[in-house]
């Protein structure tokens, strides 16, 4: 950390003040647990009672009292962590000064241990803007003190300051920011965008590309009306996708952070806060269903609503639920081959659904195979029904659909209403080895533990993967374009 932010000796007679929310932690804690108790329909009620009997502050309370809460996993802002270590070394007095709910910063204060005292939000008190600046100068006394926030709301307190500090430089800040005596650690403006950018999770638009199986297998890749609606449909299927994943990991934020890899999303690691998060996720929600039923058509957008209303039954309520998670994430793949249909006007094949069931039942279950056989000792999966001791289980039922569904190609293939679609219809054989080698192979790689955390991601990038896709996609053409019957016995 540069020099200029160092507490020096000669203010061991100012006390310091420290906000909480985006200055000492990298996220806002209320917002936090307001989005998270929308899992909680006693949490919400709990909130709404609080928020009608002492506004604000009766809302927070509500929070902390019936929302989890670990402090011990929050992002803490590095730089101001050292600061504050600094001051305390200088011998000042420390104040972590708030307007999250008193049992929240107290949490916090406890376990950083480098506060004198908590100022924070009292049932019927919100700790805010004159509020905060009153009850500092109560603490500080007539000596002055100095405050290091973030917040457009701190303005009164910056103003009235002797030593000011800047987590962050919000409009109407800028001319007190430049003052030679100001503290200032903000971040890169352009790392948020990065980090919604991220957050939106474009590397996994490319499930969406489910949404081309029914006009791949219709044939219709030569009609450009077919081919732009199932274009559009992907790019509104890939808007509301990602509104779903921001959606979800501020859901999940919690259980992030105490995950191995998940605790680098943007959310859990502090780079995004809940409340642009929610705006980002209506845009996009909203400019997807623009798309789907404004120019794909109302059956897609309603196939488009229907998967936004199952993900977000799974994201508050059916992931908990052993066995009805894994289906409901097999469905979801299926409704995009739906869509897909739906988009083109044909009516999808009962073949293909049930081959996809199969399919990404089987992957669904690999996906919670690996959680469990990560699993450091015994118990349950954080936020899953799953217990360390189900893996073998699990890996069976994983396995068994597998198998389920290279039997429904075989079913397909063999069928009279599918052969009539081809020229070659034996040609078709071929794409059972290819799926045999590919599930082997990974469920192999699943037991080395070698997929990674989503197996679905993994087919996508592993290079034999994608040559197992591009074979089984040259074999389908084969069969429709050329006549190759005479070379098979």
């Amino acid at each position: 950390m540069p020099d200029s932010v160092n507490p020096h000796s000669e203010r061991a007679d100012i006390p310091l003040f420290v906000d909480m929310d985006g200055t000492l932690v990298r996220t806002d804690v209320a917002q936090e647990l307001l989005v998270r108790a929308f899992k909680s329909p006693a949490a919400l009620w709990a909130v709404a009672s609080g928020g009608a009997s002492t506004g604000v502050s009766g809302m927070k309370r509500a929070l902390s009292d019936h929302m989890e809460f670990h402090a011990d996993i929050l992002p803490y802002n590095p730089d101001v962590l050292d600061y504050v270590e600094k001051a305390r070394g200088a011998g000042r007095r420390v104040f972590l000064a708030t307007a999250a709910d008193s049992k929240v910063a107290r949490a916090v204060a406890d376990h950083t241990g480098l506060f004198d005292d908590v100022i924070a939000t009292e049932p019927g008190h919100n700790m805010k803007g004159a509020t905060k600046l009153a009850a500092i100068r109560d603490a500080a006394g007539p000596g002055g003190f100095e405050y290091l926030g973030d917040s457009s709301a701190d303005l009164p307190i910056w103003h009235e300051a002797r030593l000011r500090g800047f987590a962050a430089i919000p409009p109407g800040a800028r001319d007190l920011a430049a003052d030679g005596t100001a503290t200032l650690m903000p971040g890169d403006p352009a790392s948020f965008w990065r980090a919604l950018f991220r957050a939106m999770r474009p590397h996994q638009w490319v499930k969406n590309i489910l949404v081309f199986v029914p006009l791949f297998f219709a044939h219709m890749y030569f009609d450009a009306l077919s081919v732009t609606r199932a274009a559009l449909a992907f790019v509104a299927f890939s808007a509301c996708a990602s509104a779903v994943y921001l959606i979800n990991d501020m859901l999940d934020v919690e259980a992030d952070r105490s995950h191995a890899s998940k605790c680098k999303r943007p959310f859990a690691a502090g780079e995004l806060t809940p409340k642009p998060g929610v705006a980002a996720a209506l845009i996009l929600m909203l400019a997807g269903l623009a798309v789907g039923f404004g120019t794909v058509g109302w059956q897609f957008g309603l196939v488009l609503l229907l998967y936004l209303g199952l993900t977000q039954a799974y994201s508050l309520w059916l992931k908990v639920y052993s066995t009805i998670d894994v289906v409901v994430l097999s469905l979801l793949y299926t409704l995009r081959i739906v869509a897909g249909a739906a988009a083109i006007q044909v009516v999808p094949s009962p073949w293909i659904l049930t081959f996809s069931l199969f399919f990404f039942l089987s992957l669904a279950y690999m996906k919670r195979y690996i959680e469990l056989s990560r699993a450091k000792s015994e118990g349950r999966l954080p936020s899953r029904n799953y217990y360390t001791g189900d893996v073998i289980v699990v890996q069976i039922f994983g396995i068994a659909n597998a198998a389920l569904s290279l039997m429904t190609m075989a079913e397909y293939i063999s069928n009279e209403q599918a052969q009539g679609r081809y020229q070659s219809p034996g040609v078709l054989w071929l794409m059972l080895p290819v799926m045999m080698f590919w599930t082997y192979r990974s469920w192999m790689w699943a037991n080395r533990d070698q997929i990674g955390d989503d197996p679905v991601v993994f087919a996508i990038k592993d290079r034999i993967s994608r040559f197992c896709g591009l074979i089984l996609v040259g074999i389908v053409l084969a069969a429709y374009a050329i006549n190759l019957d005479w070379m098979l016995p």
